[in-house]
């Protein structure tokens, strides 16, 4: 009955976001844009459109569409904040808590049922996403907008207030409301622990130790070097020159290989593999290496050594000294 009614409403709710997205896609540039900044509108409808064509309907759907909304509404007050404050980075930390919330909200709204493989996942999400989220607000709350934003803001102009609104926060909102999914599957497999739930925790296990590890080694080194222009080429940054960002996608992919137990997580593939990508070839490592290969005279040599994404174990031959 819940579910049929949210089938109901849920097409207002498809309706309103395709205006959003066609406003979204009219306000963008016509030049210099990705392929993948104009999926960013388009893709929870192409979601709900394979959903609609097969046998996930209506449960998957209803399901979706509820998290979309509230993911939709705590974005508009976070966007609502960033106005008040001139500060558009604090979602970054909005994004870690939205990460760190949806699981719980998925549980909760799921049926909370006690499950031991449901309380696994919960728990695996809450210690992945909830160490992120305590990283990004101990490292960015105190520091004022991200420099990052800040050129956006000068470079947007007068549109910044409202184009934010799409290309910050509702493009981040489309990102957790896609990475989720496995997490939906994950939150509604049946049966008691088995083969792919313990598999999905080992490969997350792997990937918790790469970001935590990595994290707190950049956290150190920061701390302690003596000059800016000094390289971390040591521990995991000595396999990857992003083990932060390798570490979060194994993680995503532990929930997808978790959500395998479900009949239909074969698709839990998909957003796992976007992931890859982003991390790897998206914005996340390239937004990175120009800043690094700018403010570091190293790092083309640390480049030559260091494997950009795929952890490689170093030759002793090659290693590199701790500074540039």
């Amino acid at each position: 009955m819940i579910h049929s009614l949210w089938l109901q409403h849920g097409q207002i709710l498809l309706v309103v976001w395709a205006l959003l997205a066609a406003v979204w896609l009219w306000a963008m540039p016509r030049e210099n844009i990705r392929w993948i900044d104009r999926a960013y509108p388009v893709l929870p409808l192409g979601v709900v459109a394979v959903a609609a064509s097969g046998q996930l309907a209506p449960d998957f759907l209803a399901d979706f569409l509820q998290l979309g909304l509230w993911l939709w509404i705590w974005l508009t007050v976070v966007w609502v904040i960033s106005l008040i404050k001139r500060d558009a980075s604090i979602m970054d930390i909005a994004y870690g808590l939205l990460l760190l919330a949806a699981p719980w909200w998925l549980y909760q709204h799921l049926g909370a049922d006690g499950q031991a493989s449901h309380l696994l996942l919960l728990a695996m999400a809450t210690v992945g996403f909830g160490r992120y989220s305590l990283y990004i607000l101990w490292r960015n709350l105190p520091h004022g907008e991200d420099p990052r934003y800040a050129r956006w803001r000068q470079r947007s102009g007068a549109r910044f207030w409202w184009w934010s609104y799409f290309q910050v926060f509702l493009l981040q909102g489309v990102v957790v409301w896609v990475w989720a999914i496995p997490l939906l599957f994950g939150m509604t497999s049946p049966g008691p622990i088995g083969f792919w739930h313990v598999a999905g925790a080992l490969v997350w296990l792997v990937g918790f130790v790469f970001e935590a590890g990595a994290d707190w080694q950049l956290t150190r080194f920061k701390r302690l070097r003596t000059d800016k222009s000094q390289l971390l080429n040591t521990g995991f940054w000595a396999l990857t020159r992003h083990p932060n960002y390798f570490g979060q996608t194994c993680m995503w992919w532990g929930y997808s290989v978790f959500a395998l137990s479900h009949p239909w997580g074969w698709l839990s593939v998909v957003p796992a593999a976007y992931v890859t990508w982003f991390m790897n070839k998206g914005s996340a490592t390239s937004l990175m290496e120009r800043h690094m290969a700018k403010s570091k005279p190293g790092y083309a040599a640390y480049c030559a050594n260091v494997p950009a994404f795929f952890p490689r174990l170093p030759a002793k031959t090659s290693q590199l000294k701790d500074t540039a």
